[in-house]
């Protein structure tokens, strides 16, 4: 029996070690030092996975030859043909390590491809403001083409727009750089005025570098909060920001930190009532219930490590759980909540004095 179970052992280290061999090398995307574009988590995505995709246009590879954002190809090789017309030479350095994945796609098809939607971008900025052009005088396509420029898995590398243009400005005598075109074209999601930044990655980032909320605070009972203007594109601009952010900002998710912190505050329509009473809110979706089920959906996946808000909502805490606070809280909510309730609690109480026999006075 020994040299049979010897002859099995052998087998079976045979087997394992043709097994380990055959496992193959790379098993996990690269994660390049330089990687700033990815592919949304599966868990945000299942979520609402229009707010990730494009409706449109196709920029970079992650959509690539879709067939839904075919029909703009034709477009995007017109631009080209124009933005190569503008600098008599077209720029072929590209580098692809900025993204999470690594593509299917054979390294001339890819810099063909990152050159064609480079080019594009770049031509459809400078003409964003020239009325006579076919794109500038349609509002509506316009703001598709915005909306899809935003989303994460939609970018290139801020750095290859700018090389491309620096070169075109050269030759144009230009004064504008690519970060301005950039902010102007997508002003309607800036919040913030910009100053340049060299370190912003993208489109989706540059909106988040706009909107970095100033640190609450608190004087007495009252809290200075950041306010927020809620619309039909609100979520779909959130949502990619807040996956940005859990992929490559996960201890500086301050939009992320924020719209928590909005959701621990927001649990019924007078929640999100008394936020636009106090011009904490203002929205365009008809329905404080649209509201309330909007920020509590965003928070749905994400994970918050070391939120910015933490030591706040901590004091916050601490003093509304004092008993004087409470009550007093209490007491203004249920007799003072309007001025007609007010005067009635105030007109209550001098009916009831006068009916007790306590002098007016005293009241």
């Amino acid at each position: 029996m020994e040299p049979t179970s010897a002859t099995g052992s052998l087998k079976h280290d045979l087997i394992c070690e043709e097994l380990i061999i055959d496992v193959p090398l790379v098993t996990e995307p690269a994660q390049w030092p330089e990687c700033c574009i990815y592919r949304v988590p599966k868990n945000l995505r299942r979520i609402n996975k229009e707010a990730y995709s494009p409706k449109l246009i196709s920029i970079g590879p992650f959509h690539h030859g879709k067939e839904e954002v075919r029909d703009m190809e034709k477009l995007k090789v017109r631009y080209l043909k124009e933005f190569c017309y503008r600098t008599g030479k077209c720029q072929k350095e590209i580098i692809r390590h900025c993204y999470e994945e690594i593509f299917d796609i054979s390294s001339e098809d890819f810099v063909k491809m990152v050159l064609l939607d480079s080019t594009f971008i770049i031509e459809l900025f400078l003409r964003a403001n020239d009325k006579k052009d076919s794109m500038s005088s349609k509002p509506l396509l316009n703001c598709h083409i915005q909306a899809d420029l935003i989303l994460l898995e939609n970018q290139l590398p801020f750095f290859i727009l700018e090389e491309l243009h620096k070169k075109f400005s050269k030759k144009q005598n230009s004064d504008n750089s690519f970060f301005m075109l950039a902010s102007n074209y997508i002003t309607s999601y800036i919040k913030n005025t910009l100053a340049e930044n060299n370190e912003v990655k993208h489109f989706t980032d540059l909106i988040r570098y706009s909107r970095r909320p100033r640190c609450l605070e608190r004087m007495q009972p009252l809290l200075n909060f950041p306010s927020i203007t809620i619309d039909d594109g609100t979520e779909g601009l959130l949502r990619n920001i807040m996956a940005l952010e859990q992929c490559h900002y996960p201890f500086e998710a301050y939009i992320c930190n924020y719209m928590s912190l909005l959701d621990f505050l927001i649990d019924t329509i007078e929640d999100v009532d008394l936020l636009v009473k106090e011009k904490i809110i203002a929205y365009q979706l008809g329905s404080n219930e649209a509201v309330a089920n909007m920020v509590n959906k965003l928070s749905l996946e994400i994970v918050e490590i070391n939120s910015c808000y933490a030591d706040l909502a901590q004091e916050l805490n601490t003093h509304y759980n004092q008993c004087c606070n409470h009550n007093m809280a209490s007491l203004r909510s249920i007799y003072f909540a309007d001025v007609w309730r007010g005067t009635a609690t105030i007109v209550g109480f001098i009916v009831f004095g006068s009916l007790s026999g306590i002098p007016l006075g005293l009241m």
